[in-house]
């Protein structure tokens, strides 16, 4: 299980799993970020190797403007794909081998329905992210490490006044996902929910985050 930085979910347990997909849904970028950015700040004190994939680009803008406090690492490598080198750097993710087990970040899945806008039906853009996730999958369970995917929170009616959470990628991503967290502003602190996870007995329970610079 991999630590996220904040006390109050690692003393619990709660964390992402290793050698799985984890997926973080979140109302703003700036919590899906400062989120991501703890656990990848922690996995790299811990020796991980970073492999971050910013397709929506706000953690390579608030690391620019050191936003987020990170440390310097040969470990932390960033990628910005386009609709012309998507492919590629997928490939060259997995195309990676180290000794350290590795955090593929996948930053975010709704950017990619952006990127394919016009060009592709959703459906066709769902079964790429269901390809992108497997391929992934498949290297972090040969060389080690965990997948943490996000997505700006969506919800979608399924009757009158009533709205449930809506996953990227369609209902695969909720399937192959073994966690998913929901992080929504609750006054001035950031309110994390467990809606998934392997040890039920943290599901459905929620934590509030502080922010801290």
């Amino acid at each position: 299980m991999l630590r996220t930085g904040f006390n109050i979910l690692d003393v619990h347990s709660a964390g992402p799993l290793y050698g799985r997909l984890n997926l973080l849904l979140a109302d703003t970028p700036f919590n899906k970020t400062y989120f991501i950015a703890n656990v990848v700040k922690v996995m790299l004190e811990s020796g991980w190797l970073i492999q971050y994939l910013d397709l929506d680009t706000f953690f390579t803008a608030y690391t620019r403007v050191n936003l987020l406090s990170l440390p310097c690492s040969e470990n932390l490598r960033v990628y910005n794909p386009d609709f012309d080198t998507l492919n590629q750097h997928i490939s060259l993710v997995c195309s990676t081998f180290s000794k350290e087990s590795q955090l593929i970040v996948l930053d975010s899945i709704s950017t990619v329905y952006h990127i394919f806008a016009g060009r592709s039906k959703p459906s066709e853009v769902n079964w790429r992210v269901g390809l992108y996730v497997a391929v992934l999958l498949q290297h972090i369970r040969e060389n080690g490490g965990a997948i943490l995917a996000s997505s700006l929170l969506r919800s979608r009616k399924i009757k009158e006044g009533m709205w449930v959470s809506s996953y990227p990628g369609g209902m695969l991503m909720n399937l192959r996902s073994a966690t998913i967290y929901e992080l929504k502003n609750v006054g001035e602190k950031i309110e994390v929910k467990v809606v998934k996870h392997e040890r039920k007995s943290i599901e459905g329970r929620a934590w509030s985050l502080p922010i801290v610079f």
